[in-house]
């Protein structure tokens, strides 16, 4: 299976219920109810929403790569973005971790937010080098006991095949859902991620002026139908004037 998964990870310590001062912490507060659904038909939403759920006593949101993006691709080292400053107003004392993946380039990236201080970043794909900032953190640990070094890099032997390797963005379901796991207690991509996955109901929240993918393909064929059109007209049109000017001299 190919993972493409974005995941906020909040520990609820007062068990916090209110999806619209969520939405407003990640600048989403334009954004009204949709449905409801599973973690299986909203981890890669691809549809812009904000999706929250509450599992073994943390807020889950899936955020279509809205929030985690500049939580962790265009982190500035360990300063807190915008959205998690706000979050951390929401949740001062409450461990915050993002989590985010893509199998199209085995990218995959987590950060770790505690009291309020980023303590762990850490991003790497496969046409990318590894960036991190902040101490290892024991789950990435366990990780990288099993790994030897190579080149300075790091490398993980294939238990079907001793003579091959893995790389580290190989390996991104193993650390994006092993970090995960440090918050929800399961892996997602394992079978005792499936209660998450499949039973526990999420809230599908989408921008009222935000169109579908369906919609705005309508609309391009309406326009391109159209400009055709324009273009026969204006053809016609050129036609009849070099026909009563030039055709007829």
């Amino acid at each position: 299976m190919g993972w493409k998964s974005s995941l906020i990870i909040i520990e609820n310590k007062e068990n916090f219920t209110d999806e619209n001062e969520i939405l407003n912490a990640l600048g989403k507060s334009d954004y009204e109810f949709d449905r409801e659904l599973t973690l299986d038909e909203c981890i890669y939403p691809n549809d812009k929403s904000i999706n929250i759920g509450y599992f073994n006593g943390n807020i889950v949101i899936s955020d279509d790569y809205q929030i985690t993006t500049n939580s962790l691709e265009r982190a500035d080292k360990l300063n807190l973005t915008k959205e998690e400053k706000n979050l951390v107003e929401l949740f001062p004392t409450s461990e915050i971790v993002t989590v985010a993946c893509h199998s199209a380039v085995n990218y995959h990236g987590y950060s770790v937010i505690e009291n309020g201080i980023k303590k762990r970043l850490k991003i790497i794909s496969s046409d990318e080098p590894r960036i991190e900032f902040g101490e290892r953190i024991k789950e990435e640990n366990e990780i990288y006991e099993r790994s030897y070094t190579k080149d300075n890099k790091n490398f993980w032997k294939d238990d079907a095949d001793p003579e091959e390797d893995f790389t580290e963005d190989q390996l991104m379901e193993d650390f994006t859902f092993g970090v995960a796991k440090r918050r929800i207690g399961i892996l997602l991509d394992h079978s005792d991620g499936d209660e998450l996955m499949e039973k526990v109901i999420f809230k599908k929240f989408k921008s009222p002026n935000q169109t579908s993918e369906v919609e705005e393909l309508i609309k391009t064929e309406k326009k391109a139908k159209w400009i055709k059109y324009g273009i026969i007209i204006l053809i016609l049109i050129i036609w009849q004037i070099l026909k009563r000017t030039v055709f007829k001299n």
